[in-house]
């Protein structure tokens, strides 16, 4: 759409793009200015709804980069972006764990229900993505 991968690279830490060139900085500072100008230069009634189309379109962009930039990988590089990937899983669980445990230990049993059900959501969001990850590798094939 608006951005190219060449001005990206696979990030080392969090997720998403790292910047690579003075390209990728103009189209990130872009981005920020636009967003700003939305939520503070336009009437009240437009500051919302603009702000938030334009961040959807931005998001849509990133995300259609993504693919793009990591596909370049070698597969040296490609393994160890899946190991870090791995790895993150593994720790986010660990710690949704450790968290309803320690809501379960904290928290007299009236309680404990409507906090539980957040971390539910996100492991089922997980088992989900997974998933819908596995079923689409497998018919790519």
């Amino acid at each position: 759409m608006i951005g190219k991968a060449e001005w990206f690279c696979p990030r080392k830490f969090g997720w998403g793009l790292g910047i690579k060139t003075k390209e990728g900085w103009l189209y990130i500072i872009g981005a920020v200015a636009l967003l700003a100008a939305a939520s503070s230069l336009l009437p009240a009634e437009y500051r919302g709804a603009a702000t938030l189309a334009i961040a959807a379109l931005l998001a849509i962009d990133v995300l259609s980069l993504m693919p793009k930039v990591y596909s370049k990988l070698d597969e040296r590089e490609e393994r160890h972006q899946l190991m870090a990937e791995r790895n993150a899983s593994f720790a986010a669980v660990a710690l949704l764990v450790a968290y309803g445990l320690w809501l379960g230990l904290t928290l007299p049993a009236s309680q404990l229900e409507g906090q539980l059900l957040p971390i539910a959501g996100i492991a089922v969001a997980m088992a989900a993505v997974k998933g819908a990850t596995l079923l689409y590798a497998e018919r790519e094939r």
